[in-house]
């Protein structure tokens, strides 16, 4: 037996478990960051349907912890240095104009992107941080600076998580650090008091889970639920609208909504007024609409408008026939598509279609203007995409127009 090889009862020592009565553990509360929503010491995965301002949800709360201001329910929190690992937006043109406007302390503000290779004789380096290689040095930063709040945005994007996990939960506990996850959902759920987000190992560890969805009762507006609290008991339900000033967005908290009221309109038949107009108004045209048209007749906002048409189609309610244009499910234009109308883009210039004018326009005034406005958008080969919606749209009034006559 060699002097560098453990003896057989020292080899057993070494392989035995460790274990620790529970009673010989004293009992503790968890301890917060945001009372009820972000522990600390553990892990809390944010998720964000698109058009709800995930990353800027973080920075707002990074703008609460480090100057102390009072969280959206009105609790205080922890006041102390952030740390920031974005490994897609910009510092300079993005996080800094927004932590700004949210009335963040700059100065207690850190930010870990790139780690510098220290190799002797070698030529300045550096590479993306990697949670499986750099967990040392974050731990380093976070104790050495007092970080109270970490965020990862989004986590996915970060090198070697999967791999990193246990020991990411592990540096929790150690540093007592709040660390929030952030994940941008592809959809927003059909129903947020009841979602079903993807599954994730990191939806599994996390100890608490936000999610930022769309307010069924108001589109323009998004809810701060908690689906995931194993802590603490089921929380209150906070609504906020995304705003601007001077061209930077921000986030303006709102009256909490009526539990009761989301509950019905995510599992009854009413709809927001918004989607119950815009239903209106395209049972009562002959033909598919565009979004314009749509959102011009309902007196409703175009950006928040065209992600609730893609949410009403998602969801069964609307149909699109043709590429731009929208119609409810059951409509009777519906039987006058055929597939052709699904053709691929065209890849040389397409003849205007010959379709009936409507009342008060003559057909040869029409027929120019069409030309006209063909051949200016034809001159751009991406612009291919509008000249197939126009076409397909005077296709569908020729065939219900023929229809109507018969």
């Amino acid at each position: 037996m060699t002097l560098d090889q453990p003896s057989p009862l020292e080899s057993d020592r070494l392989q035995q478990p460790t274990t620790l009565p529970l009673s010989n553990l004293p009992a503790q509360s968890p301890t917060w960051l945001w009372p009820q929503r972000i522990p600390l010491g553990k892990l809390t995965l944010l998720d964000g349907a698109p058009g709800c301002g995930t990353t800027l949800f973080g920075l707002m709360l990074a703008a609460c912890v480090t100057a102390g201001l009072p969280l959206p329910d009105g609790t205080s929190c922890i006041q102390g240095p952030v740390l920031l690992i974005p490994p897609h937006d910009n510092l300079n043109d993005t996080l800094l104009p927004r932590l700004q406007a949210a009335g963040a302390k700059l100065d207690q503000i850190l930010t870990l992107n790139h780690v510098l290779d220290a190799t002797p004789g070698a030529s300045p380096s550096s590479h993306p941080f990697s949670l499986s290689h750099d967990l040392t040095l974050l731990e380093s930063i976070i104790t050495g600076m007092g970080v109270v709040l970490l965020i990862l945005d989004p986590f996915s994007a970060i090198p070697g998580w999967r791999r990193a996990l246990p020991a990411l939960i592990q540096l929790a506990a150690r540093t007592h650090c709040a660390i929030v996850l952030t994940r941008s959902l592809a959809r927003a759920p059909a129903d947020p008091l009841q979602p079903h987000c993807p599954a994730s190992p990191v939806l599994t560890a996390a100890r608490s889970h936000l999610l930022l969805a769309p307010d069924p009762a108001d589109e323009r507006h998004c809810l701060l639920l908690t689906p995931k609290h194993p802590l603490c008991a089921p929380l209150t339900i906070l609504s906020y609208a995304i705003t601007t000033e001077e061209g930077i967005p921000i986030i303006q908290w709102l009256p909490a909504p009526d539990p009761s009221q989301l509950r019905r309109l995510c599992t009854g038949p009413i709809r927001s007024l918004q989607r119950q107009a815009i239903l209106r108004f395209l049972h009562e045209q002959p033909t598919p609409r565009t979004i314009k048209d749509i959102l011009r007749a309902t007196s409703y906002d175009y950006e928040a408008g065209r992600k609730m048409l893609l949410r009403m189609q998602q969801a069964g309610e609307l149909v699109s026939p043709a590429r731009g244009l929208y119609t409810t499910a059951d409509h009777p234009c519906l039987a006058h598509f055929t597939n052709d109308s699904q053709s691929p883009l065209p890849t040389s210039p397409v003849p205007v279609p010959t379709v009936p004018n409507v009342a008060g326009e003559s057909s040869t005034s029409v027929e120019q203007s069409d030309s006209k406005n063909l051949r200016a958008r034809m001159t751009r080969p991406q612009d291919y995409r509008e000249v197939r919606a126009l076409i397909e749209a005077r296709l569908i009034a020729a065939r219900c127009h023929t229809v109507e006559r018969k």
